[in-house]
């Protein structure tokens, strides 16, 4: 067991349709491979169904199951389900109680043990980055994230362009830097800003860009609030993200973390290539 200072609080957000393809095994991983464990908590919007799922694998018994319902107004559940999402993230201070908590996504693995040091340096989350190597297309794409957050916090990004892709389906919130960040939002947008902000957004690749909940809290802690976190970029072994067959294909299972960007990837095929990597997953495959 963790240190009580130690632990870590970790939810998944999750929608139905995702429950049947890789939760099952996402959890397993979290058994094995999440060192600091605190409380584990689900968000979505069918709990009897998450429930039903949960009772019949009997993975993280002890898990709480919350609806949507619970954390979003009447108009923010009108918002399309990508957005939803982002601001149920957003409002984890709510539901988590330890000083950092732990997003981990219902289509991400932990291969290898997971822990407090990889995620907190005193006291505060790790920002991790991801770096491209040439200005490509979603380098230029995830500048463009960058710089439309930056608009809404109403700031220059001076620091969070330099590494400017900061999407990690494994990322930790520090508690009261997201207390911080909703205020503020608040006080810019009204009560309601969430929704002032997003209403008018679909879910086009253009309207995508100008939303992220993970690159509005790097560019709030680094270009708003000015602070001096740890930042380490995801390349170096931490997590890899397969977003196509042929990323898949040549992935090696062999970082800390795995985010399978596609939904519908070969469930057997993944755990094959688990059993035969030297993941710590896979002996509760």
């Amino acid at each position: 067991m963790p240190l009580a200072s130690e632990s870590i609080d970790t939810f998944v957000c999750i929608h139905q349709r995702d429950v049947d393809y890789l939760l099952e095994l996402v959890l397993r991983s979290y058994e094995v491979n999440f060192m600091p464990k605190g409380k584990l908590i689900f968000i979505t919007n069918n709990v009897p169904y998450l429930q039903a799922f949960l009772d019949r694998t009997g993975v993280t018994p002890h898990a709480e199951l919350t609806s949507d319902e619970q954390w979003l107004s009447e108009k923010e559940m009108t918002l399309p389900g990508w957005y939803k999402q982002q601001v149920l993230k957003l409002r984890s201070y709510l539901y988590c109680s330890t000083p950092n908590f732990c997003n981990l996504g219902a289509d991400t693995l932990l291969l290898r043990p997971v822990t407090y040091d990889d995620l907190v340096y005193e006291g505060q989350p790790i920002l991790y980055y991801s770096q491209h190597r040439l200005p490509d297309i979603h380098m230029l794409y995830e500048r463009g994230r960058v710089q439309n957050v930056a608009k809404i916090l109403q700031v220059k990004p001076t620091v969070a362009l330099r590494y400017t892709d900061f999407i990690n389906d494994v990322f930790c919130f520090n508690r009261e830097i997201l207390i911080k960040l909703n205020e503020v939002l608040n006080e810019l947008y009204g009560q309601e800003s969430y929704y002032n902000l997003l209403g008018n957004l679909d879910t086009s690749e253009g309207d995508q860009k100008k939303f992220g909940e993970w690159t509005l809290y790097s560019v709030f802690v680094l270009d708003k609030l000015k602070q001096h976190v740890t930042l380490r970029n995801t390349r170096t072994g931490f997590l890899h993200q397969v977003h196509s067959q042929r990323t898949l294909n040549t992935y090696k299972f062999d970082t800390k973390a795995v985010h399978f960007v596609g939904k519908h990837f070969d469930l057997d095929y993944i755990k094959r290539q688990i059993k035969e990597s030297s993941s710590t997953l896979a002996g509760a495959l």
